[in-house]
């Protein structure tokens, strides 16, 4: 059994498949603050642009060693880095957009993009894209439909994955199990069963990973179900199609197969991996969360699709942007040139992926991936393969959320969460989240 090499100082990767990635609110740059970018060039002669992401150290890092390459290579250009933990993050954007006063360019997250398209704030950039400015030539529509709203494109993706399965394949080993691409929900309960009872006391063979809200997305869209509308004003799915995911749910932990729900919080606020801590053998995740997960663990580990629903019509999965990058409307057209030309190389410059490692994402360029597969961690390599295979069984891609997502998963958990402690029935948990998501969603 071969044995992953780790990146030293890899950073655990979030789990959740909202694109998120760790970072406390206090990890800030010094000199972050909010500088105008809405003139033109400094008077130096070049052109100025801010550049803002959430991260960790890690990715500041990278970062940052890619900013230096990029004006080397554009002397006309000078790049101001503004980076932090997740949730300052946002309250920092908020707070420069009230300002008329974002950065050129904004690491946007899939989740919080529509309100930015909704309030004016993010270019459409299909012009920047058809003079070439962002040449998308070597880019399939499948790793940027989602970001393209009414034939416009507002984001570019910084690099893609998928909503996955990570599993030690240590132990699937051990026990002979061979979850082929396909398997069903049955296939996945009955063999999680066997490795709980083998494994015994403390260990669950699936890990929701409090991704439920995630994971329905997926089973919905294999009954031609979306979870919300195409107008965002309500859900998209039966009550029915949520009350039977919520039933697998429920079953699986009350046989003991999957976490309960009180272990599933502790875990998951203790920053670890139960399939890492060789408590659980397998779990949701998104692809890339695969790299973080294997550097807590003495397994290998692996990734795997997502289970169909044996009486689903089609696959419920999707490649979607991990993260994308939009450039404010409200900078000059010089500075849009300039952020165009950033965001251009981060997606095709072949050094600046070197230095990128892949951390946002599978790179979207079709070139850029061919050339970095041997170059990254075979943990990375793993991600890349399994996009390769995601692709092909890839549906079309989800719509963007609409506003008041936030609101809506909130709500959608609280619901989870007193259906798992039998606080209400399931039938009665599917009436009230669906009466109160659309409630959140006209407002």
């Amino acid at each position: 059994m071969k044995k992953w090499k780790k990146w030293m100082g890899l950073s655990f990767l979030c789990l959740m498949v909202a694109g998120c990635s760790p970072g406390g609110p206090d990890d800030t740059n010094d000199d972050a603050g909010g500088t105008d970018d809405s003139g033109s060039a400094s008077e130096e002669g070049q052109t100025t642009i801010r550049f803002s992401w959430w991260g960790n150290d890690e990715r500041h890092d990278l970062t940052q060693e890619m900013i230096e390459l990029f004006e080397e290579k554009n002397p006309d250009i000078s790049v101001e880095p503004e980076y932090t933990g997740w949730d300052s993050y946002w309250e920092r954007l908020t707070t420069q957009a009230a300002g008329e006063n974002l950065p050129a360019v904004v690491q946007m997250d899939n989740s919080k993009l529509t309100e930015y398209i909704s309030s004016g704030l993010a270019l459409d950039l299909n012009n920047l894209i058809d003079e070439g400015t962002i040449n998308m030539e070597d880019v399939n529509d499948v790793y940027q439909d989602m970001l393209v709203v009414d034939e416009s494109t507002y984001a570019i993706s910084a690099g893609s994955n998928g909503l996955a399965t990570i599993y030690n394949q240590d132990l699937f080993e051990e026990y002979d199990i061979n979850l082929e691409p396909g398997y069903t929900y049955e296939d996945l309960e009955e063999e999680m069963a066997r490795l709980s009872e083998e494994e015994g006391e403390g260990f669950w063979g699936y890990d929701f990973v409090k991704a439920e809200y995630e994971t329905f997305f997926h089973y919905a869209r294999q009954f031609d179900q979306h979870f919300y509308n195409q107008e965002g004003t309500g859900v998209g799915f039966e009550n029915e199609t949520l009350e039977n995911f919520l039933s697998i749910v429920t079953a699986w932990i009350d046989e003991g197969t999957a976490t309960p729900h009180d272990v599933t919080v502790e875990i998951n606020e203790s920053g670890e991996s139960m399939v890492a801590n060789e408590e659980a053998g397998i779990a949701s995740a998104a692809s890339n969360g695969l790299i973080g997960v294997q550097t807590l663990a003495e397994a290998d580990l692996g990734l795997n699709v997502m289970p169909n629903a044996a009486d689903g019509e089609k696959s419920g999965n999707w490649v979607r942007p991990s993260m994308s990058f939009m450039i404010s409307s409200n900078v000059s057209e010089e500075k849009q040139e300039a952020a165009a030309k950033l965001i251009d190389f981060i997606t095709n410059d072949q050094e600046a992926n070197e230095i990128l490692r892949a951390e946002r994402g599978v790179p979207i360029a079709a070139q850029v991936r061919e050339n970095l597969v041997e170059e990254v961690d075979p943990t990375v390599q793993e991600t890349f393969e399994f996009l390769e295979v995601l692709e092909e069984r890839a549906g079309d891609p989800e719509p963007l959320p609409p506003p008041g997502e936030a609101e809506v998963r909130a709500a959608f958990d609280r619901m989870l969460e007193s259906v798992k402690y039998d606080d209400m029935t399931i039938e009665e948990g599917v009436e009230s989240f669906i009466q109160e998501a659309e409630q959140i969603l006209n407002q």
